[in-house]
């Protein structure tokens, strides 16, 4: 039978006190090996729903760390994970419905952080007060502010951070990446960034809260809406703008990745948004943007048109017969190469027979994904997928967005990390919170 933990209010703020006035990163030269290779480093996962349990499957398989900890408010998923962990790990995991608690326990080292997005933040903040490193799945924010206070956070307590797109482990995509570093497609011309579109529908019909589940703790920083079938779902937390963007962002975020992969041009002053999207069922519960076709201009006239599936659809396949529904292809003088998750193209094929390409430039590759994480959290190295490109990358979709919504041009500034014009819409870099749940 699992064990549920629960600490009493009195411990629970005894114990975020003392992490904060604690020093938030020793060395382990400091600790006297306390990371030495032998040591085991103890991970805590908080949400363990679809995506929060593949990567605690994924977790498990590294012998380099031991899942101690669970946090969901779900009681039967919590308790679903807490039995694959005695069963792969033999031992009894702490479980949690309150997160707080789990990031109380001070032989905790770092967190999996798979919640609904609206939470990927705040939880986040939380944990690398605690003095905990994070593995955030993506989206990032729920805001631009959430980012911005998620970098100040990370950089202030000296946390590792990593962010959840898998494909940095992908050595075909780390190939295609340093193809275009190294000129075999000549000087860069433009980029085309593509997703798989959202969806509308969603009842809202209430439903009574099902037993097991702390409602007020799920819905957390959103405003409290009465609980429905589809609310409480993956979709819910995909599509409902009280939790996401919409796919926008919650796929987008792994093309954009690739897009700012090894290049810097989203730094190199001012990019202008300007575009259309789709928003089907407005007054329904899945009510974010699902399908988008932005055109982005980086500082020096680069050109980047990011849209969804059913808009790219016709362009891609015109030069691209792997076709695939996300993807990110450069273009340049001497020719192009495409990037996805599921397959990779270019105007000469034979560049990807090349075991190594010619040339200086690498980007930071490492072959597991989950265990890079681990490493970096135990050499106190950079991590594969850091919260600078994290913040990047999720700024694309927030800004094409807001150029959606506003239905002109939005013009930013990345070193201000601020909106240059319409002044006005610097308003919605962050949005109030329910009830004690700050955003930074």
């Amino acid at each position: 039978m699992k064990i549920e933990n629960h600490l009493s209010r009195r411990r629970f703020l005894d114990g975020i006190i003392a992490a904060a006035v604690a020093p938030q990163f020793i060395p382990s030269r400091v600790l006297g090996g306390e990371t030495a290779p032998s040591r085991k480093i103890q991970l805590g996962h908080i949400g363990t729903g679809g995506q929060g349990t593949g990567l605690l499957r994924n977790f498990l398989s590294d012998e380099g760390a031991v899942s101690v900890a669970v946090a969901d408010p779900y009681l039967e998923r919590r308790q679903r994970a807490g039995g694959m962990i005695k069963e792969t790990q033999q031992h009894e995991p702490k479980l949690y419905n309150d997160f707080r608690e789990l990031l109380a326990d001070k032989t905790i080292d770092a967190v999996i952080i798979a919640t609904p997005d609206h939470w990927h933040v705040p939880v986040g903040l939380a944990a690398v007060r605690a003095g905990k490193d994070v593995y955030i799945e993506k989206p990032l924010g729920h805001t631009l502010a959430q980012n911005q206070a998620m970098l100040a956070a990370c950089r202030k307590h000296e946390r590792i951070f990593q962010y959840g797109t898998q494909q940095r482990s992908q050595e075909l995509l780390k190939r295609g990446i340093e193809l275009v570093l190294n000129g075999y497609i000549g000087d860069l011309e433009r980029i085309e960034v593509w997703a798989p579109a959202g969806s509308g529908g969603g009842s809202l019909d209430e439903i009574p809260v099902p037993a097991g589940l702390d409602y007020d703790l799920y819905v957390g920083p959103a405003p409290m809406k009465p609980c429905s079938k589809d609310r409480i779902t993956s979709a819910g937390s995909w599509y409902c703008s009280d939790y996401a963007l919409g796919f926008i962002a919650g796929w987008g975020a792994h093309p954009l990745d690739i897009a700012i992969w090894g290049l810097d041009y989203d730094q190199k002053g001012p990019a202008s948004f300007r575009g259309t999207g789709g928003f089907p069922t407005p007054n329904g519960l899945f009510n974010a943007c699902a399908t988008w076709d932005v055109e982005i201009k980086f500082a020096g006239g680069l050109p980047m048109h990011f849209m969804s599936d059913n808009h790219a659809a016709p362009i891609v396949k015109k030069y691209r017969s792997n076709w695939e529904d996300d993807g990110t292809t450069f273009f340049g003088s001497k020719g192009w190469v495409s990037l996805s998750r599921g397959g990779v193209a270019a105007s000469n094929p034979d560049w990807f027979k090349l075991k190594e390409c010619e040339g200086t430039k690498r980007v930071l590759y490492r072959k597991n994904y989950y265990r890079s994480f681990v490493e970096s959290v135990r050499e106190r190295s950079p991590s594969i997928a850091p919260i600078e490109d994290a913040v990047r990358s999720d700024a694309l979709s927030h800004l094409s967005l807001l150029a959606i919504q506003s239905g002109g041009e939005v013009v930013w500034d990345p070193k201000a990390y601020r909106i240059q014009s319409p002044e006005a819409l610097n308003s919605q870099l962050t949005h109030e919170v329910r009830g004690a749940w700050a955003q930074s």
